[in-house]
């Protein structure tokens, strides 16, 4: 397992690496499959274009979430004081403050 876990480390040396692959068959096997894939410009293209599609969909869901977080804090401004409202929101207090300076 220890070495599976050095070897999936993203700055693993070039001497680790040839350590590790002759201390274990599998890990050889999957650096050469590694350098295959990696080699091969579709593959590539596909993996980048998941990882755009990934991040963009985690860029989606955060501001989904601050946006409803923004709502509640509206909601609440009436009852709660900025403090009581950052900490339930997670929304930072300069925030709050300023959503309470567009009410007034």
């Amino acid at each position: 397992m220890e070495r599976w876990l050095m070897f999936l480390e993203k700055d693993i040396s070039e001497t680790t690496l040839k350590e590790l692959m002759s201390l274990d068959t599998a890990i050889e096997k999957a650096e050469q499959k590694i350098e295959y894939l990696s080699s091969d410009e579709e593959t590539m293209r596909i993996y980048y274009d998941r990882e755009r599609s990934l991040h963009e969909r985690a860029n989606m869901i955060s501001s989904a979430e601050e946006r409803k977080a923004l709502e509640i804090a509206r909601n609440l401004l009436d009852v709660l004081d900025n403090e009581t409202i950052a900490l339930k929101t997670g929304l930072d207090i300069d925030k709050i403050n300023s959503l309470r300076n567009k009410n007034c």
